[in-house]
C-alpha cells in the first residue's frame, strides 16, 4: 500500500530535501559565481531558505574553501537613490557632530582594514562598515552583547577563529576581528550572491534573513524592504552604510575634515609567553608603560596572559623582544587576581550584582562574554565576578563608550 501525503506536506518535504541537498555540497554552484546583476538572489538559495523556515533541521553551513568565490564584484552604485540620499542628508546635517566623531575615529583603522580587505579580494569600501557597526570604536558593546569594531556575537566570533572567554576576548583586537569579519562577509556573499542581501544578513543574521525571504517568497533585496517581518534597522542598514561611505569618501563636499589614511598602526613584534604573567610585570621588565602594553594587547581583558597551558603570543614594542626574552624566566608566575562565581538566584539582575560586589557593569560584562545581560538572568546561572573592586583593564577601558548610548539614531 502506498501512503499518499496531502499536497502541502509533499511540497514541504520536497523543499526540505532540496535544502538538505544544497547543504550537503556546501554553497550552491550558482551562489559561488560572480553575478553580473547583483539584484537577483540564486533560486537554489531560496530553496535553502524554505527548508530552514519549514523546520527541516537544516542549519547554515560555511562555504568550504573549495567553494568560496575567488573574486568579488564592487558594491552596487546606489548613491543616487532616494533612500541613500535621505541618509546622506541626515548624517551630513541632523547628526553632523556624531558623524564628525566617527570620521575622526575611523581614519586610525582605515589603512589596516583596507589592507586586509585587499588581501581577501573584497570591495575596498567595505572598510566603512565599521562606522555603522560600532562608530569605529574597537571597544563598543551592544545591549545584545555584540562586542568590538565589527560587533561580533560570541558564537559567531568563535566560529571564525576568535578566542572568546573570561580571560581572552579577541573581538576587542582590531586586526584579528577584521580578518574574521572578512571571512564572514565572504561566506555571506557566497550564500546570498548579492551584496545588498549579504550586508543585510550581517546585520540581522543569515538565518533571520533566510526566514524572511522564505516568508515573503522573495528572491531579491527590494522585495523584502517593505516586509513587516524584517526589522526597520535591517531594512535601512544597506542604504545607511552607503550614505556613510559616500560622506567618508567626499568629506570636503560636506564640510568635514578630510579622512587621512596615514598608517597609524603601532609597530610591534611577538614574544611567546607561557604561564600566567601579569602585564604590569612584563611592562616593568621592558621599562615601558603598562598602558602601552595593554594597548598593544587589547584582547587580554584581565591584564594577564591566560596561563591555561597554551603559550600566548604577546605583542611588544619593536626593539623590546630581546629584552623581555632575557628576563622572562626570572619573572615570577602570576597567581591571578581573585574572582568568585556568583550563582544567580530568583530576582537577581545585573544592577543588583554590581551593587552587591561594588563593581562596574563593564567588568562583569567583560568576564562573562556569553551572558546577555539585556535578558532576565536565569536562576542557577553562574556569573564570574571580581572578588573585590578591581579593574579588568586600565581605567579608560572600564569607562568605555557605550554603543547603545552613542549610536547614530535608527541603527541597533
Amino acid at each position: 500500500m502506498v501512503l499518499r501525503l496531502p499536497r502541502r506536506k509533499r511540497v514541504a518535504a520536497l523543499i526540505v530535501v532540496a535544502g538538505c541537498a544544497i547543504l550537503a555540497c556546501g554553497c550552491s554552484r550558482s551562489a559561488s559565481l560572480v553575478k553580473e546583476s547583483l539584484d537577483c538572489r540564486p533560486l537554489v538559495c531560496n530553496a535553502f531558505s524554505q527548508a530552514i523556515a519549514l523546520g527541516g533541521g537544516a542549519q547554515k553551513q560555511s562555504c568550504s574553501p573549495s567553494n568560496r568565490i575567488s573574486s568579488y564584484p564592487p558594491l552596487p552604485n546606489d548613491e543616487h537613490s532616494a533612500r541613500v540620499r535621505h541618509f546622506i542628508r541626515d548624517y551630513g546635517y541632523a547628526q553632523r557632530e556624531t558623524m564628525r566623531s566617527y570620521l575622526g575615529r575611523v581614519e586610525k583603522f582605515l589603512p589596516m582594514v583596507k589592507s586586509t580587505i585587499r588581501e581577501h579580494g573584497l570591495p575596498e569600501d567595505l572598510a566603512y562598515l565599521i562606522m555603522l557597526e560600532s562608530g569605529a570604536n574597537p571597544e563598543a558593546r551592544s545591549p545584545a552583547n555584540a562586542l568590538g569594531m565589527w560587533q561580533f556575537m560570541p558564537a559567531t566570533a568563535r566560529s571564525y577563529g576568535l578566542r572568546v572567554d573570561s580571560v581572552v576576548d579577541e573581538r576587542l583586537d582590531p586586526q584579528k576581528s577584521t580578518k574574521a569579519a572578512m571571512l564572514y562577509l565572504k561566506d555571506l556573499y557566497g550564500m546570498f550572491g548579492c551584496w545588498r542581501l549579504a550586508l543585510s544578513a550581517y546585520n540581522s543574521g543569515e538565518n533571520k534573513l533566510n526566514k524572511v525571504l522564505s516568508q515573503e517568497d522573495a528572491n531579491e533585496y527590494d522585495e523584502i524592504c517593505t516586509s513587516r517581518n524584517l526589522k526597520r534597522e535591517t531594512k535601512e542598514f544597506f542604504p545607511r552604510f552607503l550614505a556613510m561611505a559616500h560622506i567618508a569618501k567626499n568629506c570636503a563636499k560636506y564640510g568635514f575634515p578630510s579622512v587621512s589614511e596615514k598608517d597609524f598602526a603601532p609597530k610591534y613584534e611577538y614574544v611567546t609567553v607561557e604561564g600566567k604573567r601579569s602585564m604590569e610585570a612584563l611592562a616593568k621588565a621592558m621599562s615601558i608603560s603598562p598602558d602601552h602594553l595593554a594597548d598593544l594587547n587589547p584582547a587580554l581583558i584581565r591584564n594577564e596572559t591566560p596561563g591555561d597551558g597554551v603559550a600566548y603570543p604577546v605583542r611588544v614594542p619593536l626593539g623590546k623582544k630581546e629584552v623581555l626574552v632575557a628576563k622572562l624566566d626570572s619573572l615570577p608566575a602570576q597567581s591571578g587576581k581573585p574572582h568568585i562565581v556568583h550563582v544567580v538566584s530568583a530576582g537577581d539582575n545585573l544592577h543588583r550584582i554590581c551593587r552587591r560586589y561594588q563593581v562596574e557593569r563593564a567588568q562583569i560584562a567583560a568576564l562573562n562574554p556569553d551572558i546577555n545581560f539585556r535578558r532576565r538572568l536565569r536562576a542557577g546561572a553562574k556569573v564570574v565576578v571580581p572578588a573585590h573592586k578591581v579593574q579588568t583593564k586600565k581605567a579608560s577601558r572600564n569607562d568605555r563608550v557605550s554603543w547603545s548610548q552613542e549610536k547614530i539614531s535608527g541603527h541597533n
